[in-house]
């Protein structure tokens, strides 16, 4: 066997065995921000929120000439995120997870909603559509997911006036199974796309 055989090989089996590597992540989310942590054996990396960068030292100014006024652009009118969207996304990545043989396991999931707008009737609308949707998707995570721990609060404050939010959710997952999540998902959600899509321009 040739040495390049030998090199492909070697790479090979490096990149079964990353596939293979189990890696632990940690996210949550509550009012101070984001944060992000993954464990992978004994490294521990914390990905968000990322450290402060060293200030550089302010550069010498130079004399600049004056600019030309350019042309105001026109605002590109930017796609409207609805939570019958972000139901619909969630929805679609249960099912790429599902379609796996077994379940992803979870050690927590935490996800408290505070419902709260400035019209007590919106805030009571609001209330039983969040209850619905979550009713909803119910059952595509008990055939996605194995979850060890779990505490979902729905409540309305008809006293407040902005939303509150927040989770946390922890879980191991293979490399591998990123991957081909990742994979599944975008093709499921091409094909709700392509509905979505030819259901518009029938309706047009």
């Amino acid at each position: 066997m040739s040495v390049g055989l030998w090199i492909l090989l070697i790479l090979l089996l490096l990149l079964i065995g990353l596939t293979l590597l189990p890696v632990g992540v940690d996210a949550e989310y509550h009012p101070e921000g984001f944060f992000l942590r993954v464990k992978a054996g004994p490294v521990r990396l914390t990905i968000l929120p990322k450290k402060p960068k060293q200030q550089k030292k302010p550069k010498k100014t130079k004399t600049e000439k004056p600019k030309k006024e350019k042309k105001p652009k026109k605002e590109k009118k930017k796609p409207r995120i609805t939570l019958d969207l972000i139901f619909t996304l969630i929805r679609l990545a249960l099912e790429a997870v599902s379609t796996f043989r077994k379940k992803l396991k979870v050690e927590l999931f935490r996800l408290w909603l505070l419902v709260a707008t400035k019209d007590p009737y919106q805030t009571a609308t609001l209330y039983g559509y969040l209850s619905a949707a979550l009713e909803g998707l119910y059952p595509f995570a008990a055939r996605a997911l194995d979850i060890k721990e779990r505490d979902v609060r729905l409540n309305a404050d008809f006293t407040e006036e902005s939303m509150g939010v927040e989770g946390r959710l922890i879980l191991t997952i293979r490399i591998g199974q990123i991957l081909g999540i990742g994979l599944v998902f975008l093709w499921k959600l091409f094909i709700w796309y392509l509905k979505q899509r030819t259901g518009h321009k029938k309706a047009a």
